[in-house]
């Protein structure tokens, strides 16, 4: 046998054992990718609380984050992936903890995995959470970071479709393992969508984590600086964000994963019923959005769990205020009565970081002059006294 022969059939070996050691792990580099995926990582990954996903370099931590929306967002994730995990023995409940996970399989797995000698003692695992949140409605004054904040969220659900066992993941909701999952990220018209999204939330993938493994399917420099604008943002593994107009119409097709109603108190409203697809008697293009993309991500992401429908994603409706009669103030009412819709709404300076004292004092709007005018000038002159010590005023 010659020696070329016999260099091919050792390179065909080699191949033949590099590509079952790589379907053994789950081993796959996509596009770009620096390194490769396998199942050893995606169960590290998996595992990630949201406070070491926002503020570790390795993620989002090399962003200028504000406190408060790092609170905000970890108060909002700890509301989906915080899960209760009983240990039962018949009808008699053994053990109860608590566990961080993405889903309840993602939650049983890990806890018979964690707790091992509670698994053996029991015969059934019963897995519920206290909190079930299918929308998340922000409103905020402008220039407190609303798009910043949206554009992290959208990041997280992104990292979390990804890195999620296709099995495990798609399951519950008897999908194809190859069913493109999508973020539609809805604004005011397509072009401001589009702008939304590829300004500020591509930017927020040039992290390392991505950029290791999940590359989007663009370039990231050419998208920014071109005026002319994909249909859509592509990632591996059939997971892509797609920017509409407020029109529900604009995101018909899509297996809605999760989605984002950016400044909804801002979109079209009318008397008139003529634009409807929805069988209303006027037109509210937020309403009608928001309706349409929530029933569509319950069609294809929704699954009864302990007799409750609950969704894998979530609906985003952010903006700021306008009026009484606004959208999010309707979703804000709305609240009151569903505890699955996550409603909040912070000052300018509960937000966005301020160089100031602490201190407040009372001002009628009405008469437009500061209550209580004495005490107030007094407590005014001491800060400043203290000021000018030296000594920290709080």
């Amino acid at each position: 046998m010659t020696n070329t022969a016999w260099d091919n059939i050792t390179e065909l070996i080699d191949n033949t054992i590099e590509d079952q050691r790589k379907s053994a792990a789950g081993a796959q580099r996509f596009g770009r990718a620096r390194k490769e995926w396998n199942n050893a990582i995606a169960m590290e990954q998996v595992d990630i609380p949201i406070e070491t996903l926002l503020t570790d370099d390795y993620f989002l931590g090399r962003f200028n984050t504000w406190p408060s929306i790092i609170d905000e967002l970890s108060t909002i994730w700890h509301m989906r992936c915080d899960f209760e995990v009983d240990f039962y023995r018949g009808k008699k409940k053994l053990y109860s903890e608590s566990i961080y996970a993405l889903s309840f399989e993602h939650a049983k797995r890990r806890a018979k995995e964690k707790w091992p000698r509670k698994d053996s003692e029991s015969d059934r695992i019963h897995v519920w959470r206290k909190h079930n949140i299918h929308t998340v409605v922000i409103e905020c004054p402008k220039g407190t970071g609303k798009d910043f904040e949206m554009s992290l969220a959208i990041w997280l659900l992104v990292r979390e479709y990804l890195i999620q066992d296709r099995n495990e993941f798609f399951a519950p909701y008897n999908l194809d393992l190859d069913t493109t999952v999508s973020i539609n990220c809805m604004n005011r018209s397509e072009d401001q969508a589009k702008r939304v999204t590829f300004k500020e939330l591509l930017p927020k993938f040039r992290t390392p984590f991505f950029e290791d493994y999940f590359p989007p399917q663009v370039d990231l420099d050419e998208a920014q600086d071109k005026r002319q604008y994909p249909s859509e943002l592509r990632f591996p593994r059939n997971v892509v964000i797609f920017p509409g107009s407020g029109t529900a119409a604009t995101g018909l097709g899509y297996c809605i994963g999760a989605s984002c109603i950016d400044e909804a108190n801002f979109m079209e409203r009318t008397a008139s019923s003529k634009r409807t697809i929805m069988g209303a008697e006027s037109y509210d293009a937020a309403q009608e959005a928001y309706d349409d993309l929530y029933q569509r991500q319950e069609s294809r992401f929704g699954a009864l769990r302990n007799g409750v429908m609950t969704l894998a994603g979530l609906t985003i409706v952010i903006s700021s205020s306008r009026t009484k009669n606004d959208f999010t103030q309707t979703m804000r009412k709305r609240a009151e009565t569903d505890s699955g819709i996550y409603y909040t709404s912070k000052a300018f300076w509960e937000r966005k970081p301020l160089d100031l004292c602490g201190r407040s004092f009372r001002f009628d709007v009405d008469n437009m002059r500061i209550q209580d005018q004495p005490a107030v000038k007094d407590e005014y002159e001491t800060m400043v006294a203290e000021l000018e010590t030296g000594e920290v005023y709080a």
